[in-house]
């Protein structure tokens, strides 16, 4: 098995948990660069601490392989675990709405009950308390951080358990 890359897989959740309950955005954001820090790390950890069983060395070479030889059949590494990780630790750049209060636009539809005439009614809405903060550019543009946070944490569940079985 995979313990090392999977103890730090373990806390990659905790942390998605911490980035969950967490409404200080300065705090929060202090939980997102350990975060991405961690959810890299779980590849660095397979192949420096796993990947040295032998068990596991040629699985691990091999699984590293495909993804490089796919990488569309693996964005959410290219474009996000490695992306934002590096933006993060080599030049502290957050791809995230920068505000504690996010606006979010939407177009309400009301029909007049008597005429069936229908209108469109555009308004934006604060959202505040830790509720939506969004990607800004790039790989899941303006879906939920810690969504695409949650999904790259399946992502390695599901390699982890290839490789586990490769092996």
């Amino acid at each position: 098995m995979t313990y090392a890359a999977r103890q730090v897989l373990e806390d990659c959740k905790l942390a998605l948990q911490l980035l969950e309950d967490e409404t200080d955005l300065q705090v929060w954001r202090i939980h997102w660069v350990a975060a991405l820090a961690l959810i890299r790390a779980v590849g660095h950890v397979l192949h420096k601490v796993d990947g040295k069983k032998p068990a596991f060395t040629k699985e691990i070479r091999n699984a590293y392989q495909k993804w490089q030889s796919y990488p569309d059949d693996h964005e959410i590494f290219f474009k996000f675990i490695n992306k934002e990780r590096n933006n993060l630790l080599k030049e502290y750049q957050f791809n995230l709405h920068p505000s504690e209060e996010v606006e979010v636009a939407v177009v309400l539809t009301a029909t007049n009950p008597v005429t069936g005439k229908t209108v469109q009614i555009p308004q934006t809405f604060p959202i505040g308390e830790n509720i939506y903060r969004p990607i800004l550019d790039g790989y899941r543009e303006g879906d939920d951080a810690r969504d695409v946070y949650s999904d790259a944490i399946n992502w390695w569940g599901t390699e982890l358990k290839n490789i586990e079985i490769e092996a």
